[in-house]
């Protein structure tokens, strides 16, 4: 009994004591804030878990009057009682620090917590969050799972936030599993988060995917999958997106109209945009301001100024934003007075314009008179030009054309940010002021950290300078993106790639993919294209595009372009076919216009223009590039009539010619009549301007038909100064037709305006030589060896069993030599019984008749036809490409091979396709009458 009573008077006395507590604590929350601080600051009791409670009331009543004082006092309490290492109320502290912005301190006080849980890790993790360090964040996070301590939706929603950065797609993917690990995919607040993460991200199917597995769709959770399509450029999926959340149920807001309206500017779909307007109108939905400057700015986007101007006079309110929209909108439209008409307007109604207003104005400007007239318009209503609007001055300016008007606006600014910076220099390098450009780069450098040289800053300077194309001020470029530790990134990477290609130094651009520590599709597909786009040995494009797919890089439609492109040069054609099964494979045959042109140049320069129709006839969709590249085929074979059936067939499915189209037709036709009739109908019929590559292609019609007067009448009556194609062009009809006289006036004309063109000299020679005129001939060609060094040299390829062989003119050194030149020789031998006679007059130079021979027999096209002749099946069609326009001898040594071989021979040159069959050339030998009468063995 007595223990009873001892036990009953011990409770009494706790629950009196707790009791006095709870008055304490209520007598400390019911005074000022400052009088409690200071009152508990002279009172601290030694109850721990009182005072753990009122500090925590206090510290969180801080943050709620915003009193950085009195929360410093409680800290200062804190750390004398020594309660600086307890994890709850260090939690507090860092939650009062992170909300008034003492980011630096944060880190310092969490590393004296002693065990933190899961609402102090929330809250250090959304501190380093705000202040912006999102892998300290990320790091964090990993700590607190090796301290087994369990996140939870706080956390994983901070977490997420610190992933928002590009480069940590592994670290988000990571993250959603732990989510799914501690079942907490179906929360809709971190559901939510991720699919706004992942629109961030750039990765649609990790959002479609997550918005699926919501336990719930709500109006936020729609309208964040529709503004992540936009975001993702992938706004005509958004009106689907619509349909499928209303037959969900869920009741759309001005917000998902907003999407709808935003979709609809973005893919510039007019008529999207009227229906949502008229949805808005027929389910009387508040046109609020947002959904009001939605409107404005999609009408005005979608050219429809009149509509958004309508929608602009009904609307109850008017911010600056819906004004900026409509002045904007007038600007684009060229209507600069209006533009200004409305900004004063403006200002009559109270509202004022920001600097987005004067900038949508600026960025519209195309014409320097307009530029002048807002910057005066600026300075006489006295606004103060600010670094934003300086900067779309100084932009505004170079578009213009007017540098110095730039710098001028550059250098009156009073500061400058990193896009000031890099729109002055990139100017600079654009108008070629490189001096000035890497001057003002270097003080730049000298700056604070903020505008020191950032991956933005390295592309934009990299492309003004690309412009250019010197491959010096590349290279100095180069160094400076080095010592700024940027030239490791991919971006950079394939941008300096790029330059070097545009410099045409293709050492250096080969050097530095191979440097690049990551390479992607572009890096592989620029150098590929640097070896489809010039001279260089397509055999080595090839290596490089299978070394990208031994990366493990899936080749896209632009890449495959170029590959196919490498084959043509090649006539590998059972390469090409290879290629073209793994497009079909990958789809992009029947829908992508670059893969489709390509095969239809492969094709033809194969010899296989069947396969190039069958190929077109597959496709979905016929654009006018389709047909221009089939007609180039046509033109490749010199096939007139087949050329104007394409063309007709085009007419009649709707498709309008342009130019291009007629310079194919012109290049595929031999007849006088037919090509002056092109040239009426071009100007008369269809309004097209005859430029310079029409009359070229017209010279040649001229020149082959011997009308070498009337062809150099109209390249005298050239306005726009000296054609070279056109003269070598005439020039070369001259050796066709050997006229001296015209030749000379071609050669003089040519070497006026560039005494380096190899090409003058050695046909000048050839026509000496067709006429008899040896030493003139050899005078000539000593001169060109004097002054412009060898000529370009002779390549042929030629694709057996899957390899491509490549042969230059006097080729030794491939391992089947000896067997090539033997059958050369026999070729030759049968030739001359054949009363075939070898040209080894042509042949400059005081050598022996017997080494003239020799040459001629030593040419590319020949060795390769010899190479296929013994390697290739017996009757087995031989494909041969040539770099250069192929010889006469070799034009009649592959008529003869073709009847005493009975073989099909193709030989594609930079001219034409000739395909050699049984003694005849599908050429009819129009390039190389002055030989026709050299083959007697017919």
């Amino acid at each position: 009994m007595l223990a009873f009573f001892f036990s009953f008077f011990s409770r009494i006395e706790v629950d009196e004591e707790e009791k006095a507590l709870s008055n304490t604590k209520y007598e400390y929350i019911k005074m000022n804030l400052t009088t409690a601080v200071n009152s508990l600051k002279n009172n601290i009791t030694e109850d721990e878990f009182f005072l753990n409670d009122i500090l925590c009331e206090l510290l969180q009543q801080c943050i709620d009057e915003n009193n950085l004082q009195a929360g410093r006092v409680l800290q200062s309490i804190i750390a004398a009682v020594g309660l600086d290492s307890h994890a709850f109320l260090g939690g507090y502290i860092l939650r009062m620090l992170t909300h008034f912005q003492k980011f630096k301190e944060v880190n310092d006080v969490f590393n004296r917590l002693v065990e933190p849980g899961v609402f102090t890790w929330g809250v250090i993790i959304s501190a380093n969050v705000k202040l912006g360090d999102n892998q300290r964040a990320i790091a964090l996070y990993r700590c607190m799972l090796e301290a087994e301590v369990r996140p939870d939706g706080h956390v994983f929603v901070e977490v997420l936030k610190a992933c928002m950065d590009r480069d940590t797609l592994s670290h988000t993917q990571q993250v959603h599993a732990n989510i799914i690990e501690y079942g907490l995919e179906h929360d809709i607040f971190i559901g939510s988060s991720l699919v706004r993460l992942y629109v961030d991200l750039g990765t649609f199917q990790d959002v479609a995917t997550t918005f699926c597995r919501l336990p719930t769709h709500n109006t936020v959770t729609w309208s964040t999958l529709m503004s992540g399509c936009i975001l993702l450029n992938e706004g005509n999926k958004v009106p689907d997106i619509f349909k499928l959340m209303q037959q969900y149920g869920t009741e759309p807001d001005e917000g998902t109209m907003v999407c709808l309206i935003a979709a609809a500017s973005d893919t510039e779909d007019t008529e999207q945009g009227r229906q949502v307007h008229n949805h808005i109108l027929l389910c009387g939905l508040l046109i609020n301001p947002y959904v009001g400057n939605a409107l404005v700015d999609m009408y005005c986007k979608c050219s429809c100024i009149e509509d958004a101007h309508s929608v602009f006079d009904n609307l109850s309110t008017r911010d600056v934003v819906t004004w900026s929209s409509l002045i904007s909108g007038y600007a684009n439209h060229g209507c600069i007075q209006k533009a200004f008409h409305l900004l004063d307007q403006m200002k009559e109604e109270g509202v004022e314009p920001n600097e987005v207003t004067y900038m949508n104005i600026l960025t519209a400007c195309c014409l320097s008179q307009e530029g002048r007239f807002i910057h005066e318009y600026l300075i006489l209503h006295g606004l103060v030009i600010n670094v934003q609007v300086g900067t779309a001055l100084l932009d505004m300016y170079i578009r213009c054309g007017c540098i110095s008007d730039a710098f001028n606006i550059f250098a009156s600014l009073s500061q400058r940010n990193k896009i000031t910076w890099t729109t002055m220099i990139s100017g600079l390098f654009e108008f070629g002021l490189f001096g000035d450009a890497f001057n003002l780069l270097d003080t730049m450098q000298d700056q604070d950290q903020e505008t020191e040289l950032s991956e933005a800053c390295s592309l934009s300077f990299l492309k003004a300078c690309s412009l250019q194309g010197r491959v010096e001020h590349a290279w100095q470029l180069h160094s400076k993106i080095i010592c700024s530790g940027l030239s490791s990134l991919i971006t950079v990477g394939n941008a300096l790639i790029n330059i070097y290609v545009t410099c045409e130094s293709n050492e250096d651009a080969c050097i530095m993919l191979q440097r690049m520590p990551d390479r992607d599709v572009v890096s592989w597909t620029t150098i590929l294209g640097m070896y489809a786009c010039n001279d260089s040995p397509p055999l080595e494009g090839i290596e490089i595009f299978e070394q990208m797919k031994h990366d493990g890089l899936q080749p896209n439609s632009i890449t495959y372009g170029y590959v196919l492109k490498l084959m043509s040069r090649m006539s590998a054609l059972d390469q090409a076919r290879k290629i073209h099964a793994s497009i079909v494979k990958g789809g992009s045959e029947l829908m992508d216009i670059v893969v489709a042109n390509a095969l239809l140049d492969v094709y033809a320069k194969c010899g296989r223009l069947k396969d190039a129709f069958l190929t077109f006839q597959r496709l979905n969709k016929k654009s006018l590039s389709n047909w221009t590249s089939l007609l180039m085929g046509c033109a490749q074979e010199k096939n007139y009539l087949l050329a104007l059936e394409v063309f007709k067939s085009m007419l009649s499915s709707g498709v309008e010619p342009d130019g291009v189209v007629f310079l194919c037709l012109l290049l595929s036709c031999k007849s006088v009549r037919d090509g002056c009739q092109l040239l009426k109908s071009m100007r008369d019929q269809y309004s097209i301007f005859i430029t310079q590559e029409h009359q070229n292609a017209m010279l040649e019609i001229l020149g082959h038909a011997g009308h070498l007067n009337e062809a150099e009448d109209l390249l005298e009556c050239n306005p726009v100064g000296c054609n070279i194609i056109g003269w070598t062009s005439l020039l070369h009809s001259c050796k066709l037709h050997v006229n001296v006289i015209i030749a000379h006036r071609c050669f003089k004309n040519i070497t006026k305006v560039d005494p380096k063109v190899s090409a003058a000299y050695v046909l000048m020679s050839s026509v000496y030589a067709h006429a008899g005129m040896i030493h003139s001939a050899e005078e000539l060609e000593a001169t060109r060896k004097q002054h412009i060094g060898c000529k370009k040299p002779g390549h042929a390829f030629i694709e057996v069993d899957n390899r491509v062989h490549e042969f230059v003119v006097g080729d030794t050194f491939h391992p089947k030599s000896f067997d090539i030149y033997a059958k050369l020789e026999a070729l030759n031998q049968e030739m001359k019984k054949g009363g075939y006679r070898i040209r080894s007059d042509l042949v400059l130079g005081a050598i022996p008749t017997d080494m003239k021979e020799e040459s001629l027999c030593g040419h590319s096209e020949k060795l390769a036809i010899a190479f296929g002749l013994i390697n290739l099946p017996d009757g087995a069609t031989i494909r041969v490409s040539k770099n250069l326009r192929m010889c006469g001898d070799c034009h009649n040594m592959s008529k003869f091979i073709s009847k005493v071989e009975k073989r099909e021979i193709y030989v594609s040159d930079t001219y034409v396709t000739h395909h050699f069959q049984n003694g005849f050339c599908s050429c009819d030998d129009y390039t190389y009458q002055i030989f026709k009468h050299d083959l007697f063995y017919r």
